[in-house]
């Protein structure tokens, strides 16, 4: 191994004080030969192409650094590293090159290399951004959180740095990405993520190669990932590669960490709803175990912050905007309450090995488990004696109340480095997700004076939802030429899905056992057209045996850059998804969601996705422009029908189409100790049902016109403070406007209830402002933080939804609210 320091470290102390520019390398570079290519050195000092390889790493922890930009300064070479953090770079000049090393959360590094003499393979160790600061310094082109713009309708997290973000508790992945511009990031109670009219169960969300289907915890008030077992994230809005697909909206792919190689690492945290933990051990120097674990407390103890999500959840926010007379009618006289406590636990568990068995080969395990339970039983036995009763009667009984939800998943992967510029990944992956509710009363009414059993009562409601999903998969990545890099693979995969629900254990309600077989293959090309246009063509074949049909998807989209500065791009794209989510309003009472496959019962859906944006990009800011329009084919409306017998499954659902139009705005700031963003979204999405509305068009349940976020982070010595604000347009509902009564020829009466046209009334506005301030500390061998984050700082009431009474004149509504302000504390430490 040999470590030579950058010669660029020298320029900091003048280019700091001036407030100029300038490239810090603090720590040494590590340059370490791998591998000797004797031939390819011969060759290339006879006057043929010149090739450089190296590998990211991060200085750190030795984390191996994917998707990083190597470009080699005045020549226009550029290239970005796989997912094992390698890359390759060609037709190289002879002589000294400079090479500027840039990636999210990192501080960018320049490194100078003879290219002919350099014959091995680069070891490069990145820095990350500081935050301990005696004096300004001025980093260009740093991306602390988020990096976006280069490519179409792309978003790059760092989880390192997410922490510094306000929170509810938790460090949350899918909460950040919220913030960003085209995803809807004002419902509280889902961490889902609507990305461009698209709903939750419409993204891919792939961990290590493994689908997951639910990234909820806690009822969806935040995702079920542990940002201490990620690395990079990755947000496709609009218009994504060939490589990805079975989902219409967008895509996450999230890679995990793996550990150092060299040194063993321990962390430890704690915070108002959970306390989590990691391991990293070293494999000999040829690889590394790594553990991240994470539970809950709550079902042992109850903080306030908890308390208040829960009341949230289980309606306990609650704003009357009309009222019920005493005595009006549909009221009982005589009501008993009872107070219930809940128990309930979360935990989500990651480990993953990896191992090198040669330099150019990786082999990696990687296992997920999350899972949520909630118990709400109770005892009802109690006095039920009243004063219009002329005997003493006890109920005795119990009320069984339990909901458990969770992932499992377990992925293998092989990649290989064939040659500098020939690159395989090989994945088994399988994943479940299974959700289970029962509800059951078994109660028995008692004369007391007499011993007599009056009247005994069993019911019950139970619900079981399993998917299973077993797929293998080979991507392969060629640089085939300077101007021309080729991915190509294939897949097949099998889904499995069983939804049982039944009534007092006796009628089954509906009862589903479907499974269905995809495979395919894709090819992209990304070729350098014209020095400053690159294309990115590409096609992906999907066959689904439910169907029996051959799904083809052209995908095409081009960056243009119109000068040093400023980029024109674009983005098309087709769809399909065989795959559907049935979505359970009544949240309190756990995932109940259920998926169907696609088949006779449920279309195979489809969209269509056209992009068109320009970005402005210097050192210090960022200013980009996007526009979409999606078609939509293939959609469902669920029909709360189910819940009777004796209705056939295709009955359950309305078959409809639309579309989702708009335009995103952001303005960056990436320099210096103040850093964030400003985005703004105006978005329109539009459904369209024949038995729905008269068959007119009406406004999705995610319509949200306008959204706007402003995230800022400042960052003054070894403090770090940061806040969001988020604003919306109400989401829509539909408003009952009357009930009347209709006399029958049997002497009977009938009530109905006249509904006003579909979502056409909103909701009031929302917006919030969220603060959190993090200090960083060092005691001996270990670092860690302290972090406060408010929540709703100014206790703004915002509507979740309405719900209507008409059994009372004048009709009662009543404003079910989100969270008001609350509190969090959190403490960290790591070695």
């Amino acid at each position: 191994m040999i470590t030579v320091e950058s010669q660029f470290a020298h320029r900091r102390s003048s280019g700091r004080r001036r407030g100029r520019s300038w490239v810090p390398n603090r720590a040494l570079l590590t340059l370490t030969f791998l591998l000797v290519d004797a031939a390819g050195f011969a060759g290339a000092l006879q006057g043929q192409d010149l090739t450089l390889t190296g590998i990211l790493r991060d200085a750190v922890n030795n984390e191996t650094l994917p998707y990083v930009t190597v470009e080699v300064k005045s020549t226009g070479i550029t290239a970005v590293s796989n997912r094992d953090g390698r890359f390759a770079l060609r037709k190289l000049p002879a002589g000294v090159v400079v090479l500027r090393v840039t990636s999210i959360g990192y501080r960018p590094a320049e490194i100078e290399v003879n290219v002919p003499e350099q014959s091995e393979p680069l070891e490069i160790r990145l820095e990350r951004l500081p935050v301990e600061l005696e004096e300004l310094e001025v980093i260009a082109e740093a991306d602390r959180l988020m990096k976006t713009g280069e490519q179409v309708s792309q978003v790059a997290l760092s989880p390192v740095e997410l922490k510094v973000l306000p929170s509810i508790g938790e460090v949350d992945i899918f909460r950040s990405l919220q913030l960003m511009p085209g995803v809807s990031g004002t419902n509280e109670a889902s961490a889902g993520l609507f990305v461009r009219g698209g709903t939750p169960d419409q993204n891919l969300v792939l961990f290590d190669g493994m689908t997951v289907y639910h990234v909820d915890h806690f009822f969806g008030f935040f995702s079920a990932f542990n940002a201490d077992a990620v690395k990079d994230v990755r947000l496709f809005k609009g218009g994504y590669p060939a490589r990805y697909g079975g989902r219409t909206s967008s895509v996450v792919d999230l890679t995990g960490r793996t550990g150092d190689n060299q040194k063993a690492h321990v962390a430890a945290g704690v915070n108002m709803l959970s306390a989590q933990g990691v391991v990293e051990v070293p494999l000999g120097g040829r690889g590394s175990i790594f553990l991240a674990a994470r539970r809950s407390y709550t079902d042992l103890l109850q903080s306030s912050l908890y308390e208040d999500i829960f009341g949230m959840l289980s309606g306990g926010n609650t704003s009357p905007i009309g009222f019920a007379p005493a005595g009006a009618p549909g009221r009982f006289a005589n009501t008993q309450r009872a107070e219930v406590t809940p128990e309930f636990f979360f935990y989500d568990l990651n480990g993953k090995a990896t191992y090198n068995p040669s330099i150019n080969d990786v082999l990696a395990l990687s296992v997920y488990s999350g899972r949520d339970n909630l118990d709400r039983s109770r005892d009802l036995s109690r006095l039920a004696g009243g004063q219009n009763t002329n005997f003493s009667t006890n109920v005795v009984g119990d009320l069984t109340d339990q909901t458990d939800w969770g992932n499992f998943g377990v992925s293998g992967k092989w990649s290989r480095q064939w040659n500098p510029f020939f690159y395989s990944h090989a994945v088994a992956a399988t994943s479940v997700y299974d959700s289970k509710y029962g509800r059951l009363t078994d109660t028995e009414l008692w004369d007391e004076e007499a011993d007599t059993l009056i009247r005994s009562m069993y019911l019950g409601t139970s619900e079981d939802n399993a998917v299973t999903d077993l797929t293998f998969r080979l991507d392969n990545e060629w640089q085939a030429a300077d101007w021309h890099k080729l991915d190509f693979g294939a897949w097949l995969s099998r889904s499995t899905v069983e939804y049982l629900f039944t009534r007092d254990d006796t009628t089954t309600l509906l009862d589903l056992d479907q499974d269905g077989f995809e495979g395919g293959f894709y090819l992209q090309d990304t070729w350098q057209a014209l020095p400053r246009l690159a294309l990115n063509l590409g096609a992906r074949a999907s066959y689904y045996d439910n169907s029996g049909e051959l799904y083809v998807e052209p995908r095409a989209s081009l960056t243009y850059e119109a000068s040093d500065r400023v980029r024109l791009k674009g983005a098309y794209g087709q769809y399909h998804q065989f795959v559907n989510r049935v979505i359970n309003q009544n949240v309190t009472e756990g995932s109940r969601d259920f998926w169907l496959l696609a088949g006779e019962e449920v279309p195979v859906s489809s969209a269509q996705h056209y992009v068109l944006g320009a970005s402005y990009e210097n050192s210090g800011f960022l200013f980009d422009a996007e526009v979409f329009h999606k078609d939509l084919q293939g959609l469902s409306e669920f029909s709360l029908r189910f819940r009777r017998t004796g209705v056939e499954i295709e009955e359950l659902f309305f078959a409809g189409e639309g579309y989702a139009q708009g335009f995103e705005l952001l303005a960056q700031k990436k320099l210096g100790r103040l850093s964030g963003w400003v985005s703004y979204t105006y978005s329109r999405v539009r459904h369209q049902f024949p038995d729905l509305n008269g068959g007119e068009e009406f406004p999705a349940l995610h319509d949200v016109p306008h959204e706007f976020n402003v995230v800022g982070n400042y960052t003054p010595g070894r403090w770090n403070l940061s806040a969001t604000w988020a604003y919306s347009t109400g989401r829509p509902y539909t408003s009952p406007e009357s009930i009347y009564t209709l006399d029958l020829l049997d002497g009977t009466e009938q009530s109905y209830i006249h509904v006003g046209e579909k979502n056409a009334e909103r909701l009031p506005a929302y917006h919030r402002l969220d603060i959190a301030a993090y200090y960083r500390f060092e005691l001996g061998i270990w670092r860690g933080d302290f972090g406060i984050s408010v929540f709703n700082l100014y206790d703004r009431v915002n509507v979740w939804y309405r719900e209507f009474d008409l059994s009372v004149d004048p009709p009662l509504v009543t404003d079910m609210t989100y969270l008001g302000r609350a509190l969090s504390l959190s403490v960290r430490i790591e070695r």
